[in-house]
């Protein structure tokens, strides 16, 4: 039976003894989790002078995800172990402290790569490309030890993980815009709910009285077809979910800007979904009984009467408080409009 051997706190020595082959770290912060596993945090100038064993695939130069990852650590290396880990699988680990907690000397027998091939593998390229070694030594990087049973369990569990994770989607990116942020903070501050997020709740603040609640995927549709500058092939695509994902996932392009920008008001989305919505009702007690011939068809004529509808009104006020003379009386114009449209 094997016993895993973790010494009580004393001086770390001035030297690795003799008999010792495996690996050594030098740890910033070492942290026992459980009977069979630790956390270290090294300089990744410390794991690329080694051949390693083991991972389910090699270094992949050529993938998206290893470019972004390369990017980091030549731009922002202090940043290259924030996210993400190594998992080593070990015969052993002895660890060495110089204090009860904080830092200290790992050694790691017959470490065995787990997770991480990708991440070892860019800092190996950094450093054949001159990457500074300084700037590696301030690169921490998390690397999770195990031994025993626990070596089966968490590559059971890494062989698990990408079938648990959801992917991210280009909603998902929509709150780190800030011209977003703003509207939900304007929404918030007259009680509304403005839902942007996947999985958020969608209903009003208050449930009780005339709280009113606007999602991001109606905001969208609905901008698509009144927002100044709107145009019919991006009204068209934003009537759908497929559309409406290849407009948030271009959010520097023309397009995008057209619909969420600088000057999007909590106001002027609330009026787009509004007359939206109203024009829609319209545009649905028209259709009932169209469930023959060429009905199909129907599915598209909603966002193109909200597109008509909209040549009518006058957009570049879309946005604007509706106070003083010469303001736009968007109640009584939009009834009308949508009659008409």
């Amino acid at each position: 039976m094997r016993t895993d051997l973790f010494l009580p706190p004393q001086p770390a020595p001035s030297y690795v003894p003799a008999p010792f082959e495996g690996l050594v770290l030098r740890s910033e912060r070492v942290v026992r989790v459980g009977d069979h596993r630790w956390s270290a945090w090294v300089g990744a100038d410390q794991l690329v002078d080694r051949e390693w064993e083991g991972g389910r695939r090699g270094y992949l130069p050529d993938s998206e995800a290893n470019a972004e990852l390369t990017e980091l650590l030549w731009q922002r290396h202090w940043d290259f172990g924030v996210v993400g880990s190594l998992a080593l699988g070990a015969a052993e680990v002895r660890v060495l402290r110089t204090g009860v907690r904080g830092p200290g000397t790992v050694q790691v027998e017959a470490p065995e790569v787990l997770d991480g091939v990708q991440r070892l593998g860019v800092l190996r390229c950094a450093v054949e490309d001159g990457f500074p070694r300084d700037c590696l030594e301030r690169a921490l990087v998390r690397v999770e030890l195990v031994t025993g049973p626990a070596v089966e369990t968490l590559r059971g569990e890494l062989d698990a993980e990408d079938r648990r994770r959801n992917p991210a989607t280009a909603q998902d990116e929509l709150i780190r815009d800030p011209n977003l942020l703003r509207v939900m903070r304007q929404f918030r501050a007259d009680g509304v709910r403005f839902a942007v997020r996947r999985g958020e709740v969608r209903e009003p603040y208050d449930t009780e009285g005339d709280g009113r609640c606007v999602t991001v995927e109606e905001a969208t549709s609905a901008l698509a077809c009144l927002a100044p500058g709107a145009r019919l092939e991006v009204a068209h695509a934003a009537a759908g979910a497929a559309g409406r994902e290849r407009l948030w996932a271009d959010r520097g392009g023309e397009a995008y800007r057209a619909v969420f920008n600088d000057g999007t008001q909590a106001l002027g989305v609330l009026r787009a979904v509004e007359i939206a919505r109203r024009v829609r009702g319209v545009v649905a007690r028209m259709g009932r009984g169209k469930r023959y011939g060429h009905a199909h068809l129907w599915r598209d004529v909603p966002q193109l009467v909200v597109w008509t509808v909209g040549r009518q009104l006058p957009l570049v006020d879309l946005h604007k408080e509706a106070r003083g003379p010469g303001a736009v009386g968007w109640d009584l114009l939009v009834q009308e409009r949508a009659w008409r449209g």
